[in-house]
């Protein structure tokens, strides 16, 4: 862990280069996430240019307990992954979990295996929080039986490359399933938002994402601290601390800004939130689901039959859609950041090739401020952190975030104004 709060990788001697190549999803281009699906999914039915490979999509949640109430939107990822051990499908599941007590400084999470029902439940909801897995993994290695790993795209990309070089995981890992990602944040954001709150770094125990409530809209992200030596959680908007607007960027991982993978397209199946106008402003929440596993198909549709959950076919369009932001910065965006490297000649990875409109001006300064945020807001926590002043974070990030916010706000405002439009006449037709 850097002062950064991001993981650098541990080189060990003993690793062969190609290896390592092989392993990392932003390198040996030859693996690519086409190459990946055709060699690990049975679910390939149907293809498009965003989602890759399917079988089937759909709106979903969960209707049974209380899966949906303690997720962070529909409930479908702890459900699946609960009803997987509760048949016996699996021995165990590979996710992110809370850490309990966390160190001062964090990280707050961190990847483990849980073995019962109520030990995925504990660790339900959304985890804007870097993690590694290679400790699960030796775990993995260490310990026979059937796994189901569940991770953004990046990490399930890396685990399928991994099958290709150790049988042992190929045997283990039985399941995949995809979180859809924005890009990931550094422990610092994390603290950044406890501090905001009033919960200084080092006092800063325990850390929830996306919370609930009937007054909090699906789309609204609001998030809870708990200091050390206190039982109760604070509950803050994160539009009101200072780089706390998920897709503005702040601290954001780099590599996050090469990506082209928006919905896990080497996973069995895909999880995301339903960001479509009959579903978002929705406080309890709405999945979207990608299926690219038969098997998996088969065990949700014989849920859906027996009332267990709700689903509401989906078109590969409104599956884009729903996730359209996403997929406009790592599409058009990654190729104006991508045009910039080689017009500077500097290293990039090579990515797979999509056709795509040249940005206008304003989407390419909204990219380009976009960084801009990203790496100030990374070094200007450090300094605040060294001077124990959150202002000197908070100040630099407001100023690079200004610019930021008119751009957006310019380039949204008729997609905003269409999709409270559509919501209006989506409630008239209902009632």
């Amino acid at each position: 862990m850097t002062p950064y709060g991001e993981y650098e990788p541990d080189l060990a001697a003993t690793v062969s280069p190609s290896q390592l190549e092989k392993a990392c999803p932003f390198l040996a281009p030859e693996l690519d996430e086409d190459r990946l699906a055709e060699t690990f999914l049975d679910g390939r039915e149907q293809s498009s240019r965003e989602l890759g490979y399917y079988n089937s999509i759909s709106a979903a949640h969960v209707e049974e307990a209380e899966w949906r109430a303690n997720g962070s939107s529909g409930g479908m990822v702890s459900w699946l992954a609960a009803e997987l051990l509760r048949t016996g499908q699996i021995d165990g599941v590979i996710h992110a979990r809370p850490v309990s007590p966390a160190p001062p400084g964090g990280p707050f999470y961190t990847y483990g295996i849980s073995r019962t029902v109520d030990d995925v439940a504990a660790a339900a909801h959304s985890h804007y929080h870097v993690v590694e897995m290679s400790g699960v993994l030796e775990e993995v290695l260490e310990t026979p039986g059937r796994y189901l790993f569940i991770g953004v795209p990046c990490f399930v990309k890396a685990i399928r490359r991994l099958q290709t070089l150790d049988p042992r995981l190929n045997e283990r890992i039985a399941f995949t399933i995809g979180l859809v990602c924005g890009h990931l944040k550094s422990v610092n954001w994390s603290l950044s938002l406890g501090w905001g709150a009033g919960v200084p770094p080092e006092e800063l125990a325990a850390i929830r994402f996306r919370e609930k409530g009937e007054d909090i809209p699906a789309k609204s992200y609001h998030f809870a601290v708990r200091a050390r030596g206190s039982d109760d959680f604070l509950v803050h908007d994160a539009a009101s601390i200072a780089g706390g607007r998920f897709n503005t960027g702040a601290m954001m991982l780099r590599a996050c800004d090469f990506c082209d993978d928006v919905v896990g397209e080497t996973a069995d199946l895909t999880v995301g939130d339903a960001w479509l106008p009959e579903y978002q402003f929705d406080w309890r929440g709405k999945n979207m689901i990608v299926i690219r596993s038969a098997h998996l198909e088969a065990l949700i549709q014989a849920a859906f039959n027996a009332g267990r959950l709700s689903l509401t076919p989906l078109s590969a369009r409104q599956a884009a859609d729903a996730q359209s932001g996403g997929f406009r910065h790592r599409r058009e965006g990654l190729a104006y950041r991508l045009e910039g490297k080689k017009a500077r000649g500097e290293w990039h990875p090579v990515k797979r090739p999509f056709k795509v409109r040249p940005p206008s001006p304003l989407r390419r300064l909204i990219y380009t401020l976009r960084q801009e945020v990203s790496l100030i807001s990374r070094e200007a926590f450090v300094r605040a952190r060294s001077a124990g002043n959150f202002e000197v974070y908070a100040g630099s990030v407001r100023r690079a975030m200004q610019r930021l916010r008119f751009a957006e706000l310019v380039s949204a405002a008729p997609r905003i104004l269409s999709v409270r439009i559509r919501h209006v006449l989506s409630k008239d037709r209902r009632s």
